[in-house]
């Protein structure tokens, strides 16, 4: 299947869960389409901006929990991918932040916990946060092999680079992406680059949450913005045509021209 539908449920945040899940279920039920894949925001389960460790570690859920059980309801109701965004409690007393993703029949395709934490700006996730040691292995999911980061990581382009060459043609963002002077501009830039560098599709669900840019959008391989949302909360729906990838490394072979043999870190 060439063409995707795409679906990104740019839900606002606050540090109440049942606030945060309710703008996740206002969204799901605007959905005009019926999408191949819906991505939903980093930290859209509550917005742990200023909490304590052990309160954001209170909030948290297991992967059975209830939280996890509604996105999996989702999944099935609309019989798509859904690609969320997690708490998990780690038994060091901190939270993995995690991408998990469903199948159209619920069931978890798999799940990825942030590699790169965000202690930058003043901000410490690394304070509540456990980070991850792997990353994300892109698989088929609805229609399109699915690559996967999680915000701070947009500014890692290793991160995109290894699985654009591990066969990735749409890398999608849960991000929780914080305001800021410059930071609208910074996240589109980024988003660009990454799409343009490894000729491959960047969705990126973003939080309207009030300490959050918004500004969800879709990039097309050739690194132009295909659709773009307000900073406010919105569905935003798209179809991606995933034989553009394969005219785009036609065009631009930038990954079969890698010196592997001269990069060394």
């Amino acid at each position: 299947m060439a063409e995707v539908s795409l679906a990104i449920l740019q839900s606002a945040s606050t540090g109440s869960k049942e606030e945060s899940l309710e703008s996740v279920r206002r969204l799901a039920a605007r959905l005009r389409g019926q999408p191949d894949l819906v991505l939903l925001p980093e930290y859209m389960m509550f917005d742990p901006t200023g909490m304590p460790r052990e309160e954001v570690y209170r909030q948290a859920e297991d992967l059975e929990g209830p939280t996890s059980t509604m996105i999996s309801r989702l999944a099935e109701k609309l019989g798509a991918c859904v690609l969320a965004h997690l708490f998990i409690r780690a038994p060091t007393g901190r939270v993995w932040n995690t991408a998990v993703l469903y199948n159209r029949d619920g069931g978890v395709l798999g799940l990825y916990r942030k590699t790169h934490l965000f202690d930058a700006y003043g901000y410490r996730e690394s304070d509540f946060t456990e980070p991850g040691n792997e990353l994300w292995k892109p698989l088929e999911a609805c229609g399109v092999k699915l690559g996967v980061a999680i915000c701070y990581e947009l500014r890692f382009p290793e991160v995109f680079r290894v699985q654009a060459l591990r066969g990735a043609e749409l890398i999608a963002v849960p991000a929780a992406w914080y305001k800021g002077p410059g930071k609208e501009e910074a996240l589109s830039v980024l988003a660009r680059a990454r799409a343009h560098e490894n000729t491959t599709y960047i969705a990126v669900a973003s939080n309207a949450g009030r300490n959050f840019v918004g500004r969800s959008m879709i990039v097309h391989p050739m690194g132009y913005t295909l659709t773009q949302a307000p900073p406010w909360q919105w569905v935003l729906e798209a179809n991606i045509n995933v034989n553009e990838v394969t005219v785009a490394r036609e065009k631009l072979p930038m990954l079969s021209h890698i010196r592997k043999d001269i990069y060394q870190y």
